[in-house]
């Protein structure tokens, strides 16, 4: 009997460091590329750069915002946004030497951050093939990101 019960313990905390390992994968990816600028768990810098908590889930409720999410990772974006109420003119570099699989990571890891807004349902995902097919697309500059941006966020506040 004992060593049922070791064995089911042994069990559920291989799967528990199993499942463990998986989060913590999608953060080594946002931890070592994104968390630099915009802070661990999405937080931002106020003026500086956006805060990721709360607003990608956000963004990614609909197709048009899932491909411009992979679109700023792949590409960049340049110039003057308007976030919580504060401008930042700045530049974020692209990711595109990122895998699909990193790049698809890190946004899921994006998306499920609460933060300051709590959305409701079932969070959208983003899956390598979503990065795939933006990444043989057409390759679009910094400055068309940021228009896509604003033509995305216009069209959620419809």
């Amino acid at each position: 009997m004992k060593l049922n019960r070791t064995s089911c313990l042994l069990s559920l905390l291989g799967m528990l460091l199993a499942a463990g390992a998986q989060a913590a994968e999608a953060n080594r990816v946002y931890d070592n590329n994104c968390a630099l600028c915009h802070q661990r768990a999405g937080a931002g810098l106020a003026g500086q750069f956006p805060r990721l908590a709360g607003r990608a889930g956000e963004i990614a409720a609909t197709e048009a915002g899932r491909r411009y999410l992979v679109e700023v990772t792949l590409f960049g974006m340049a110039g003057k946004v308007e976030v919580d109420g504060a401008s930042i003119i700045g530049v974020m570099p692209p990711f595109a030497v990122l895998s699909d699989a990193d790049l698809a990571s890190a946004l899921n890891y994006v998306i499920r951050l609460e933060g300051a807004s709590k959305s409701k349902g079932k969070r959208a995902r983003i899956s390598e093939d979503d990065v795939k097919v933006v990444r043989a697309g057409q390759q679009l500059s910094p400055t068309q990101v940021r228009a896509n941006r604003e033509a995305v966020l216009t069209a959620s506040t419809k």
